[in-house]
């Protein structure tokens, strides 16, 4: 089957390989223990917690059963095939083990074992003499120095760390395991779901490029996040990129931008994090949206997922309090975001609905009539507006139980009361993701509803519903920015002119060394 990006080599060999990994018929923990707070007891155990159908086992020297499975001493000595391992044992031991895999014939080994490049010279001999052992035996492995990997579909899950993680169309590389933990909590609360996640450590055999064209191939992933601190392959990452992005988009976090944050890098996972300006330039012309924090990955990928694509610039601002409505605006035009003003019929519109104290003009701020929706959905209909950002009021009602103590004589009666209310909002809300997709503008939303009432049924219904909601206006303008500058590229919205071709001096700095 030829490959569908063009940017990309004869992929089926790769293709292959990583199956086994994603998708393996059996699984071996190398290091599996007994001992609660050992890596070969959280892996093995979250393995078989997931029930994944596949052949579970344990190998370790010295006992001979482990979390209820018959233990075996090496690899060789399991009875049936094994097409992944994972590898808990010090890096002493490596090259022994490795050796096992190769005369077992295992297709790909995750090392999740730290101490070899990222420490100096001699952790760098070793992990140089296991990727030896190997190629010479056709084996793939992923990291050393990594969290593991997980996917959703097949249900193998060999991160003992990351509970909690659903299945949706997200795929996650990352350079660096705690990262990702920050980025699977934050999408837990946001509704997000993954497909696939990939610790890849320190890349010396799978590269970030590796997985990139894989998840590019895999039809569960939509939208693709990246942690990354440096590049083994700049120039083939770009050029996957290029072809990627117009069928899929990524998003990526590049650290290292400081001269401290780069030497960090090179000593966190032994990469080679590169000029950061070359870097900001090709992420451009690429068409990758890059972010600036970890949780921006999750900000940006909920509406790429659920809402339209801005075709353009034209924000409209809905804020419940004017204080609100000024700080949005601000936020709003210092990412270099437009505030038009209404065409005259929706002003009429608008007059109609709220009473004389409203602001007039964009921002809206209803002078404190409830009206959020009714003046919402006139906005919408606005041929000078291309996305909306509300902030505030959206699931007050849910709230409300937890900001005001009330005397149990009244509690059934307020319970009557909120349900209805919830009842009309989510009715309004349905109404409002109709009319987003037939005028094909994203909207976000700013909550001031915070901790228990987040999983009332206003925000479910958010999640649900892959609208994306925000604890500041400040994330939302910024994730709207990104996705207003990823559409400019696909050429939905007009291109602003900018110069964003890489300097031919500098150009040298993406191919790797």
């Amino acid at each position: 089957m030829p490959c569908p990006f063009l940017g990309m080599r004869d992929s089926m060999g790769l293709k292959e390989q990583l199956d086994y990994l994603f998708d393996p018929r059996s699984v071996a923990v190398i290091g599996a223990s007994n001992q609660l707070g050992k890596w070969g007891f959280f892996i093995l155990a979250r393995l078989l917690e997931s029930k994944s159908g596949k052949e579970i086992y344990a190998i370790n020297k010295k006992d001979t059963e482990v979390l209820g499975l018959k233990a075996y001493k090496t690899v060789v000595d399991v009875p049936g095939p094994v097409d992944l391992v994972v590898v808990t044992v010090p890096f002493q031991g490596i090259a022994e083990v490795m050796h096992d895999c190769v005369r077992k014939g295992v297709k790909v080994a995750i090392i999740i074992t730290s101490g070899l490049a990222e420490t100096g010279v001699k952790g760098a001999r070793i992990e140089q003499e296991m990727v030896e052992i190997a190629r010479r035996g056709g084996m793939r492995v992923v990291g050393p120095n990594c969290l593991g990997h997980i996917d959703t579909y097949s249900n193998v899950r060999t991160v003992g760390f990351l509970p909690g993680v659903k299945r949706g169309s997200v795929a996650l590389i990352s350079q660096s395991g705690n990262s990702s933990q920050s980025v699977t909590n934050y999408a837990g609360q946001m509704g997000l779901g993954f497909s696939k996640f990939v610790s890849s450590g320190n890349e010396a055999d799978l590269h970030f490029e590796d997985y990139l064209e894989y998840l590019a191939q895999d039809d569960k992933t939509k939208v693709i996040l990246g942690y990354i601190e440096g590049f083994r392959e700049g120039r083939r990452f770009f050029e996957l990129a290029k072809e990627i992005t117009r069928k899929k988009p990524i998003v990526i976090m590049k650290a290292g931008r400081t001269d401290a944050g780069a030497r960090a890098a090179q000593s966190h996972t032994a990469s080679l994090a590169g000029s950061d300006v070359v870097l900001d330039a090709a992420f451009k012309q690429a068409g990758v949206i890059r972010v600036e924090e970890i949780s921006e990955l999750v900000d940006v990928a909920v509406p790429l997922l659920g809402q339209p694509l801005p075709r353009g610039r034209r924000v409209g601002v809905l804020a419940l309090g004017g204080g609100m409505a000024v700080m949005t605006a601000d936020a709003v035009r210092r990412e270099g975001l437009e505030m038009p003003a209404f065409s005259a019929a929706t002003m009429d519109k608008l007059n109609s609905i709220m009473s004389h104290r409203w602001s007039r003009g964009n921002p809206v701020d209803p002078g404190g009539d409830n009206v959020s929706y009714e003046a919402l959905w006139p906005m919408l209909e606005d041929e000078n507006i291309d996305a909306i950002i509300i902030t505030g009021g959206v699931g007050m009602i849910s709230g409300f139980r937890n900001w005001v103590i009330l005397p149990s004589s009244i509690k059934s009666q307020l319970a009557e009361a909120r349900k209805r209310g919830e009842d009309a909002e989510i009715g309004n809300l349905e109404k409002t993701i109709e009319l987003m997709k037939k005028h094909q503008k994203p909207i976000l939303f700013t909550t001031h509803v915070s901790g228990a009432a987040r999983s009332g049924r206003i925000h479910n219904k958010l999640r649900s519903s892959h609208l994306s909601f925000y604890d500041i206006p400040e994330r939302a303008a910024r994730a709207l920015k990104r996705l207003v500058e990823y559409s400019e590229y696909l050429g939905i919205a007009p291109q602003r002119t900018m110069k964003t071709d890489i300097p031919h001096a500098v150009r040298g700095e993406l191919v790797e060394p």
